[in-house]
């Protein structure tokens, strides 16, 4: 057999340039540094071409060795996607399933029905994590490690081949302070009192604050004093807790308990930006597995009746409040 045609010296290839070391490969894959050199000079001779210029320290990849890397990572990746189909069967109730979110949606929805799905299905382990991209990027992550199912917002871009997107209903945003912010700094009646206020603004995998609100057809622009931005809702909800600023687009399920007891209140009222649609992703591949459909449906049925109840809660908020 060919030094290239073996999927172990493909393997000692791809974890010297992952790593950036040949020591630390070797250590990893517990072989001996002078074999792995020999494995590579050998896979050199037989593509007549030169993997990494090792006039550098570090060792860096020729353009050669990029483009072999990466046709070897996706042959790599496809045997361990071909290992997992063989051995782990589809219609198992165990093994491992990867939900990502947003921090105010895992909070609020994820967390508690993972919980308590895993109650029912104890042979199933949920790794909850962090959403930091887009469905494109997060579906399928840099360290290969996929996600069976996103809980998001509807993309605005076209979803990647192979996702399937379950719509669970919209979301509704309002503009709100904390009562100690607005005793200081006053009330806002309109976007363009905001010239004179802090704007706590959003900047979410799939979310950033809006630069204008709509009321009755007038679209007017905001403009801010000063702003502070943060990457997750909940940090940005505590922010306008501690009297920090407005936020101009509070997702009416982050403020809802706070607006009840006062602690958080309205402005700008009648000013909002569209709603946006929930939704739970996941791929072909994923829905393979018995326990990921379950898992989807059960997240869909969640989230539709969560949303469902939003929406009932915002519209039946007085209307001097909204």
């Amino acid at each position: 057999m060919k030094k290239i045609e073996n999927l172990e010296n493909l393997r000692v290839f791809c974890e010297i340039v992952e790593t950036g070391s040949a020591r630390e490969a070797c250590e990893k894959l517990h072989i001996e540094p002078s074999n792995a050199f020999r494995i590579i000079r050998a896979m050199e001779k037989e593509l007549k071409s030169k993997f990494f210029d090792r006039s550098q320290r570090p060792m860096k990849l020729t353009p050669e060795g990029k483009r072999y890397y990466s046709y070897v990572f996706r042959i790599l990746q496809l045997e361990e996607e071909l290992e997992e189909e063989l051995t782990d069967s589809a219609d198992s109730l165990t093994g491992p399933i990867h939900v990502a979110s947003t921090a105010g949606f895992r909070e609020s929805l994820i967390v508690p029905s993972a919980v308590e799905f895993q109650m029912k299905h104890p042979g199933i382990s949920i790794e909850v994590k962090d959403m930091v991209s887009g469905v494109s990027e997060f579906l399928t992550t840099p360290d290969n490690e996929s996600n069976d199912i996103v809980f998001m917002y509807r993309p605005s871009d076209e979803l990647p081949e192979g996702a399937i997107l379950r719509d669970c209903g919209p979301m509704h945003f309002i503009a709100c302070a904390s009562p100690a912010y607005l005793t200081q700094q006053g009330e806002p009646e309109r976007p363009s009192d905001c010239m004179r206020h802090t704007g706590l603004l959003l900047r979410l995998p799939n979310r950033t604050s809006v630069s204008y609100l709509s009321k009755n057809g007038v679209t007017e622009k905001l403009d801010w004093k000063q702003t502070m931005a943060f990457t997750s809702q909940v940090n940005a909800r505590d922010a306008l807790l501690l009297g920090a600023g407005i936020v101009p687009d509070m997702a009416f399920d982050q403020c809802v308990d706070y607006l009840k007891d006062g602690r958080i209140v309205p402005v700008m009222r009648g000013w909002t930006r569209p709603p946006r649609h929930c939704c739970v992703i996941t791929t072909e591949k994923a829905l393979r597995k018995k326990r990921v459909r379950l898992f989807a449906d059960w997240l869909t049925v969640r989230a539709t009746k969560y949303t469902d109840e939003m929406n009932k809660a915002f519209f039946s908020f007085p209307r001097k409040g909204l």
